[in-house]
């Protein structure tokens, strides 16, 4: 498993290499749950990883899914004793919305009469559900509260945030249904 880590490691450099996404950046990946073994002084006769590997649009399922195959492959034919298997266990298309969009620009108009100032585009690389309604072809936007600490132990979000928020989203579903 540690070669098969070390190689993991290796892919993730090169990914934060790749030409990044306006928005969001480069694609990433992470060694996120590792079981197995039975002592420290002992070798694992097994181990588990799972991996979380985020896509940036543009990328597909099976180039992720050939990256970790390549990497198996190399290690198969390279390592005696090497043995592995994989599967993909869940994949999210990666989300993105045009800024000509009618849905963005009722937001954006919204944000700037409730709040007084221009919105402002951003990204991010968690999945949600976003891609689901867009895939479906129902225009799609993110917009959220201030906070921080999303799925931590602390998590919090600005109450007058979320107040403003309600009244942006208001006034851009009256505009869009218009």
């Amino acid at each position: 498993m540690g070669k098969f880590l070390a190689r993991l490691a290796e892919l993730e450099r090169e990914l934060r290499g790749r030409h990044p996404h306006p928005l969001v950046g480069p694609p990433s990946l992470h060694a996120g749950v590792l079981r197995g073994g039975t002592a420290p002084s002992v070798y694992a006769a097994s181990s588990k990883l799972t991996i979380e590997r985020r896509m940036i649009p543009g990328e597909t399922r099976s180039k992720v899914v050939e990256e970790i195959a390549g990497i198996i492959e190399e290690l198969t034919r390279s390592e005696a004793g090497f043995r592995a298997t994989h599967r993909l266990a869940l994949a999210r298309e990666p989300f993105e919305v045009s800024r000509e969009a009618a849905i963005v620009g009722c937001v954006a108009r919204a944000v700037e009469a409730e709040l007084g100032t221009p919105a402002r585009y951003g990204g991010q690389t968690p999945w949600m559900d976003s891609a689901l309604l867009a895939a479906a072809g129902v225009e799609t936007v993110v917009i959220g509260p201030a906070g921080a600490g999303a799925h931590a132990a602390e998590e919090w979000v600005d109450v007058e945030s979320v107040v403003q928020l309600a009244r942006v989203l208001v006034r851009a579903v009256m505009d869009y249904c218009a």
